[in-house]
């Protein structure tokens, strides 16, 4: 097989492709491509612990903290401590954020109907389960390798 057929170059090709046009559309909205993660969770829930944040976006914690340090010079967050445990913090979308991230949707929409130009809604739903498929795989071999 071709290194330019394997299923790790394709996938790393297209996820290259979609963050750089990710990082075009939203950009403009005064927003990072790694804000992106942030803004989706912090839509479907209120508030969340930069540990949760941190496991919903499937990155190391370093890199959720610059994340977030940039978001919070953006403007684009709220923190408070957590009423159940003082030593946490509870982070929240300020208004600036909200309003953000109906350009951040616009663009997720924009850009994957791009990306599935030529596909009918079956072909997309079975490429969904497919690198579904693909990622459960790596976690577990990832996991076996840590034990």
């Amino acid at each position: 097989m071709q290194r330019r057929d394997s299923e790790g170059y394709l996938t790393n090709r297209a996820a290259r492709l979609f963050m750089q046009a990710m990082t075009r559309a939203i950009r403009p909205h005064g927003l990072a491509s790694a804000y992106v993660p942030v803004l989706y969770a912090l839509s479907e829930m209120p508030e969340m612990t930069q540990a949760e944040l941190t496991d919903f976006a499937g990155i190391e914690q370093p890199t959720m903290a610059a994340t977030l340090g940039r978001m919070d010079r953006d403007g684009l967050l709220t923190r408070r401590p957590d009423p159940q445990d003082r030593r946490k913090l509870l982070i929240g979308l300020s208004t600036s954020g909200r309003e953000k991230v109906a350009a951040m949707m616009e663009a997720v929409v924009r850009i994957n109907g791009c990306a599935a130009t030529g596909l009918d809604a079956q072909e997309r739903k079975r490429h969904r389960e497919r690198l579904k498929t693909m990622i459960g795989n790596l976690e577990i071999l990832l996991a076996e390798e840590i034990e």
